[in-house]
């Protein structure tokens, strides 16, 4: 049973992430995603707090907390990954800028492949990183659906409008059903507790949500982007690797797990909050 619930929640997961891409693809052109990256001081802020602020707390909370070993490679893994589809999601639901968002996770993805088989043993010494390994899912699940919508866009704008709204159906669906099934994984997550792991994770989700929201710039939308952005961290790429270079320590996928579903609440409540009030402020 086990097997099959984990089964459908991948497959959920991948679909929410890729029609997610493509839908937002859709709607965008490749000036609107490439505009917020001429904004250097935007750029800056999402590098420094995605690849250096929030792996330099994790580092830091590994050795100031009694975390055991292999929970606190998973707590600095979780802080080095970035470029996480479901931000968009958050974007939206926070009235936040859909292009801001598609950019910073294109970024952030391209600049998680470049870092972490550099950073990565340094943060944690003996361990080896595949960077193919970890480039191809992101490249598929990610950057080529967003590239098909645009393209879809440019060259059929009508049916692409259409196309977009059914996509946005598909991926509320699917991230509605992957949620109810990550509910099978919270029986393991509260065993964390009092380990200091669930308290870590806590600490970096929402250090980076402060953090993106007081570096946003003067702009509310792209402060509250820029806020998820850097607090939903990209578990894809950290499951690849956690998977891979620690398949003998499962605690360290546990911990992984661990905090992509607090990462998921926490990112969804704050979305939900930051559109809230946005809407309040906009009515008359």
């Amino acid at each position: 049973m086990n097997e099959i619930i984990g089964t459908l929640n991948q497959a959920f997961t991948l679909a929410f992430v890729v029609t997610s891409m493509f839908g937002l693809g859709l709607g965008l052109t490749v000036r609107d995603l490439l505009a917020p990256l001429r904004n250097g001081r935007l750029v800056a802020a999402a590098l420094g707090i995605s690849f250096v602020l929030l792996p330099a707390l994790a580092w830091l909370l590994v050795r100031v907390l009694p975390i055991a070993p292999d929970l606190g490679i998973g707590l600095i893994l979780m802080s080095a990954v970035a470029g996480a589809p479901l931000a968009i999601k958050a974007t939206q639901m926070a009235r936040g800028d859909n292009a801001v968002a598609a950019s910073l996770v294109v970024l952030l993805v391209v600049a998680t492949v470049a870092y972490l088989p550099f950073a990565l043993p340094w943060l944690v010494p003996g361990v080896e990183v595949d960077a193919m390994a970890i480039a191809l899912p992101l490249f598929i699940q990610i950057l080529l659906p967003l590239a098909a919508g645009l393209l879809v866009n440019l060259r059929y704008d009508k049916e692409a409008e259409s196309t977009r709204v059914v996509m946005g159906e598909i991926s509320n669906l699917s991230l509605a059903l992957m949620l109810i099934f990550n509910l099978a994984n919270v029986p393991q997550v509260l065993d964390l507790f009092g380990s200091g792991a669930i308290g870590s994770a806590l600490a970096i989700i929402l250090v980076g949500l402060g953090a993106g929201y007081l570096l946003g710039g003067s702009a509310p939308e792209v402060r509250r982007t820029l806020a998820l952005a850097s607090a939903q961290r990209n578990y894809a790429a950290a499951f690849v690797i956690a998977q891979g270079s620690f398949a003998a320590q499962p605690d360290v996928f546990l911990m992984v797990l661990a905090a992509s579903l607090i990462s998921m609440g926490v990112v969804l409540v704050a979305a939900g909050e930051f559109g809230r009030r946005a809407g309040r402020v906009a009515a008359p």
